[in-house]
């Protein structure tokens, strides 16, 4: 009886070990149920701005970027679900807001998503395009 339960073990634990192998291959192949995204916000303006970026359920803490300088932070999606990072961007005399990644309208180039802040509204660079498409700050 001891044998028998041996043996049912040890084939459990062997198609556990085959199952999750096929998961992450498949996962190196389609690149996987989690995709890591990292967001580059450079500060082109003349003075220092403090951004701080959050989603539903992170946050990325208040960051103070010197001019010229940039700040990165990541996180993880899951495909098939929405997701949306907002970032209060603040300088003397302006505050603005501005949805700093989509996932319905951002297709970062090898999951990398680089922004530029400028006292217009925050431009996306894009590998693709000889200059940096624009946009409007959210408020």
């Amino acid at each position: 009886m001891n044998s028998l339960f041996v043996n049912k073990s040890v084939l459990l634990l062997m198609s556990l070990t085959i199952f999750v192998t096929f998961q992450m291959m498949a996962g190196v192949v389609s690149g996987g149920i989690f995709d890591k995204t990292k967001i580059t916000i450079t500060n082109t303006l003349s003075q220092p701005i403090l951004i701080h970026c959050k989603d539903q359920f992170n946050s990325d803490g208040p960051q103070y970027i010197l001019p010229g300088a940039n700040h990165r932070f990541k996180f993880f999606k899951s495909a098939g679900l929405t997701f949306i990072w907002t970032c209060t961007i603040q300088w003397p005399g302006a505050f603005h807001t501005f949805d700093i990644y989509d996932s319905r309208r951002d297709k970062c180039e090898h999951k990398n998503c680089y922004w530029q802040i400028t006292e217009k509204g925050p431009c996306d660079i894009l590998p693709k395009y000889k200059d940096p498409i624009c946009l409007a700050w959210n408020n």
